[in-house]
């Protein structure tokens, strides 16, 4: 844990606010081929006015803020921290619908009084999110600074005249009592005169009647829809019968019509994007599966993650209550580039997937799948997977796949990752080895990190940067596949033998039954 303070602006950016080009981010190239696009989509669903998107389309490539978003998660791993934060973002979310209460309603009352419902329940959010925050002793630098400025929001002269005021407008309005007198189509209002008081006796008489019965006693104030004309005319009747209470919420609207403070405002959104992780990965984990927190680098190309998974998957799956293979990967020393081979839908495309959802998580600062976890933190990741050729393009689907090749390593660094999944799949195996091995070249030319997913067994051995993978099968049934993706060399030839063998399509079985 880090004790050198930091100035705080943001638990996502720490001394900076976000980039004011946010919520303008595109969708990263690579999302679609690593299926990052739905895991966004599973992030972002029923937080549609938090706007997160762009949070997670952003990777770092900064280690220490990395380490900044890092320390939070760790935080919130702490029952009492994340029911903290968790019952701001709750209460922040009451906040919200009263204003749109107030934003829908016509009436000028009505909506002034939605209004300071809103701000009392803001000034109550703040002032729970400080005491619970102190009570729970947070250890992040991103949650003590957030406190440290709470603490000094909630004394301000600003915000203690806010609550004041709110608090004293609504004892105000709370306290006006007054008669209606109806002669026939006539409403009229005047001040309470001790007479009875019929309409709690009525509304009890009727409750049984209801299909969902209140507590007439204690019923507040409707959150249904906005006052009929008889409602609006009674309170312009009793706003003219008690004029300072809403002469004063009146003055209140407008001295407080931006109550919201904007460093309070930033941490409710960006407290989602914790938050919304974690509810992500929570099935995942009840279910088995490990998460960790990488140790990360901008230097170090040594890699490692054990028991790790394509999360896009293991979300479906677990969903479906079914069983989730998890693999190991590593890079050592000199080793760049991951090639893998094996036969076809035996997890080569899911451990390649896997390998840049690990990066592109790492960058956000979120646990990734696995444990043991150890990455780098690239500039960059590249993706080429295998495209359906467009009958309209001028180009056929070779030159297309060439000339995304040839923009992306115009760009690419030595600090950048490539995943390439079934390259040139459309030529011949004589073409798609020599531009294989090209490509290759080109990315342990830069020292960039790669995957390789192929049916070339010969690139297995590229050079000392490349690394061997092969997908497994059933060694008692070789068209079974086990989804295990393990570290060895590449034997595609003794796969083939063995399903000919098991159907009794080898030279010899062959042989026998023509003789025969």
């Amino acid at each position: 844990m880090r004790d050198v303070p930091i100035p705080f602006r943001s638990i996502l950016f720490g001394p900076t606010d976000a980039p004011a080009d946010l919520d303008a981010l595109p969708e990263p190239a690579c999302f679609g081929d690593l299926n990052l696009d739905q895991v966004v989509a599973s992030l972002v669903a029923g937080r549609g006015e938090y706007r997160l998107e762009g949070y997670y389309r952003l990777p770092l490539i900064d280690v220490d803020l990395v380490t900044y978003r890092q320390e939070v998660f760790l935080d919130l791993r702490r029952e009492n921290v994340l029911a903290a934060v968790t019952d701001f973002a709750d209460t922040m979310e009451r906040v919200r619908d009263k204003l749109t209460l107030a934003s829908k309603r016509y009436h000028r009352h009505e909506k002034a009084r939605w209004f300071l419902e809103a701000a009392l329940v803001y000034a109550e959010a703040v002032t729970h999110l400080v005491t619970d925050l102190d009570g729970s002793h947070p250890e992040s630098r991103a949650l003590r600074g957030l406190l440290s400025s709470a603490v000094a929001y909630t004394r301000s002269d600003g915000f203690m005249r806010m609550r004041g005021e709110a608090a004293r407008v609504r004892t105000a309005l709370d306290g006006i009592r007054y008669d209606v007198w109806l002669h026939g189509a006539r409403v009229t209002v005047g001040p309470y005169d001790e007479e009875r008081n019929y309409s709690l006796e009525v509304a009890r008489t009727f409750a049984r009647f209801q299909q969902h019965p209140t507590d007439a006693a204690t019923e507040h104030y409707s959150t249904d829809g906005g006052l009929d004309p008889v409602e609006a005319r009674i309170l312009d009747q009793v706003a003219q019968v008690f004029p300072e209470p809403f002469a004063d919420l009146d003055e209140f609207t407008r001295e407080h019509a931006s109550f919201i403070d904007p460093l309070v405002g930033a941490f409710d959104r960006e407290a989602h994007f914790y938050l919304a992780y974690l509810d992500l990965i929570r099935p995942l984990r009840e279910a088995g599966l490990c998460f960790d927190l990488p140790a990360v680098s901008t230097r170090d190309k040594r890699e490692n993650a054990s028991a790790t998974f394509d999360i896009a998957l293991a979300v479906q799956l677990v969903a479906a209550a079914k069983q989730v293979v998890t693999n190991d990967l590593s890079l050592s020393g000199a080793e760049r580039i991951l090639v893998i081979t094996g036969p076809n839908n035996g997890g080569k495309t899911t451990t390649a997937r896997t390998v840049g959802q690990l990066h592109h998580l790492a960058a956000l600062g979120c646990p990734v799948p696995g444990r043991d976890v150890r990455l780098f933190l690239p500039d960059a990741i590249y993706t080429h997977f295998e495209r359906r050729e467009d009958p309209a393009a001028m180009a056929g689907k070779l030159q297309e796949e060439l000339q995304r090749f040839s923009d992306d390593f115009a760009r690419a660094t030595s600090a950048s990752l490539i995943v390439m999944n079934e390259m040139f799949s459309s030529t011949t195996v004589h073409d798609a080895l020599f531009l294989s091995r090209a490509m290759l070249q080109r990315i342990s030319d830069l020292g960039a990190l790669g995957v390789c997913v192929t049916f070339l067994d010969e690139l297995a051995t590229f050079d000392e940067s490349t690394v061997s993978m092969v997908s497994s099968v059933d060694p008692d049934d070789p068209a079974t596949r086990t989804y295990q993706v393990t570290r060895r060399a590449a034997d595609g030839r003794a796969f083939a033998r063995a399903i000919a063998d098991k159907y009794g399509l080898t030279h010899d079985q062959l042989g026998q039954r023509v003789r025969s």
